[in-house]
């Protein structure tokens, strides 16, 4: 995987020449000054998505929305294609229901075991939402304006498959578990249309996921890295994806030190000093998960000499002592989190 020439193109922002022709810095100030559908996105991402669907789509195969929450993402996609001057030409047969844009949503996220009431209730996007309720009524209100190019999936992706139509766009915000993951590789990745597909995987530099870097590690050849937007790892498709490769889950099938080598397989210049920090953290976490505790408490403390400068924010609620802390009292409890 070629991943040469990255340079810094914003905060947050790194990339070569194709998030460059994108100016996402740009498309992000005039989201920041205008009504924006609720969620927890960034500008930056919801730039991206807008900026790749209005600048690369050509009708050739659907665009992906995998944990669409409140509606920011699929909404961006949807203004994009909008924006873009290949939806007029696109018989609309060649996709499933007849939409181009397919979102995917569990609908609600889980309320914690024994939380008091009021620490149920959450807000993004200035919408207040109570853990444990639905929001799909938040998310159809958002996507209501494109209902004729949206096609919204309610329920567990788990349950869901992908028919084998090109996908040409895929944004996937819902890798939270293991299995979640292996699905997603599963059924749209072998989808995908060599030179002219873009993965965008949201989760990517999140520190506690570290099941998507050795699958992203796992399937090297068949992508191009493009760079970074915040959490978000940009990836241009470069050879089909054949089925049994995807079928595979390289995590749960791979061994300790195969996985250690998968996450670690590709290179990621020009990313900040704090993603770096978060990918040492997701090493951390990774060994704890393959069984290797003592490894993983080992390598933290590497961690805490490695990354002394960026330690001591505990003032910052999800700073990155915080994140540290956190590592350390998981991984030393066994208690991580749900990851089946």
């Amino acid at each position: 995987m070629e991943t040469t020439g990255r340079h810094r193109l914003g905060r947050g922002i790194v990339g070569g020449g194709f998030l460059a022709a994108l100016d996402i810095p740009a498309t992000a100030r005039r989201m920041r000054e205008g009504d924006v559908a609720p969620g927890m996105l960034s500008f930056a991402e919801r730039a991206l998505l807008h900026e790749v669907v209005r600048r690369t789509w050509r009708g050739d195969g659907a665009i992906i929305d995998g944990g669409s929450f409140f509606g920011s993402s699929i909404v961006a996609s949807a203004e994009g294609m909008l924006a873009g001057h290949a939806l007029g030409d696109v018989p609309r047969v060649r996709f499933p229901d007849g939409k181009p844009i397919h979102g995917y949503e569990l609908g609600y996220l889980p309320a914690p075991a024994n939380e008091k009431a009021d620490r149920r209730r959450v807000y993004a996007g200035g919408v207040e939402y109570f853990l444990g309720d639905s929001f799909v009524p938040i998310l159809e209100k958002s996507v209501a304006p494109f209902e004729d190019l949206v096609s919204l999936h309610i329920g567990d992706l788990n349950d869901e498959s992908w028919d084998g139509s090109p996908i040409e766009i895929a944004f996937i915000d819902v890798c939270k578990t293991v299995q979640l993951n292996a699905h997603v590789s599963k059924e749209f990745y072998p989808a995908l249309i060599p030179g002219a597909s873009t993965l965008i995987n949201q989760d990517f530099f999140f520190d506690r996921l570290p099941w998507i870097r050795v699958t992203m590690g796992y399937l090297k050849d068949y992508f191009r890295w493009e760079g970074q937007v915040f959490l978000s790892s940009v990836y241009r498709n470069i050879k089909a994806v054949p089925a049994d490769v995807a079928a595979i889950d390289p995590f749960r099938e791979g061994t300790y030190e195969e996985c250690l080598e998968l996450h670690d397989a590709i290179e990621y210049p020009g990313i900040e000093r704090r993603t770096e920090y978060l990918l040492a953290l997701s090493r951390a976490y990774l060994r704890a998960l393959k069984h290797r505790k003592d490894e993983a408490l080992d390598a933290l403390r590497v961690v805490a000499d490695d990354y002394a400068d960026l330690l001591g924010d505990e003032d910052n609620p999800r700073g990155n002592q915080f994140r540290f802390d956190r590592a350390v009292r998981q991984i030393s409890n066994g208690n991580i989190f749900k990851v089946s």
